[in-house]
């Protein structure tokens, strides 16, 4: 009876491995991308085909779907469901930073004159800031402490805080550490 070697678990032959495999999984998330990218950006059906034949990539609805993506989706759809803010001022993009904003319709008490933006990222989390004018950078008036991805009630409970002058979050000088796949689980597992 002979057996089969088994792949090493540990060592150099490991590790690359490991490294191959992660490699091609943000190489195949980066093509999806780009195909949704070139779909969204295309004029008519032959744009968009002729685009992707330029870039050879598969359309969009070919390409595997982004787990990141479509779990970062449905958490900023739950967040502005709950703040209150009409699908046409959301967005969201992952790109080399994952990010949202969410144009407010509510104005600081202490700040009646200038729109708010609700703005995450995959590093800092959730922030308030001023809506720029012109090419300023948008001034943060306050960064909710916690856990990079809370439940949409707790971002709702932090954007009426800071509405109402009381601002408890501070921003963290070092950006935390991530694994795209705890975070992809953990924004699939976020409760409404």
């Amino acid at each position: 009876m002979t057996s089969t070697p088994s792949a090493p678990t540990e060592g150099p032959v490991a590790h690359l491995a490991d490294s191959r495999a992660r490699h091609q999984r943000q190489a195949q998330e980066h093509r999806a991308l780009a195909a949704r990218a070139v779909a969204r950006m295309a004029q008519d059906p032959q744009d968009e085909a002729r685009l992707l034949s330029i870039l050879d990539l598969s359309s969009a609805v070919e390409a595997q779907p982004c787990g990141l993506e479509s779990a970062l989706a449905a958490y900023i759809q739950l967040v502005a469901e709950q703040v209150d803010v009409p699908a046409v001022s959301v967005t969201h993009e992952v790109t080399d930073t994952a990010t949202a904003y969410l144009g407010l319709a509510v104005r600081a008490a202490d700040l009646p004159q200038r729109d708010l933006m609700l703005v995450w990222d995959e590093k800092l989390g959730w922030s308030i800031a001023i809506e720029p004018r012109g090419n300023d950078r948008p001034p943060v008036i306050c960064h909710l402490g916690g856990h990079v991805a809370p439940s949409p009630a707790a971002v709702a409970q932090f954007v009426s805080d800071v509405v109402h002058k009381q601002c408890r979050g501070q921003l963290s000088p070092v950006p935390r550490s991530l694994d795209r796949e705890m975070l992809t689980a953990h924004l699939a597992a976020v409760p409404a």
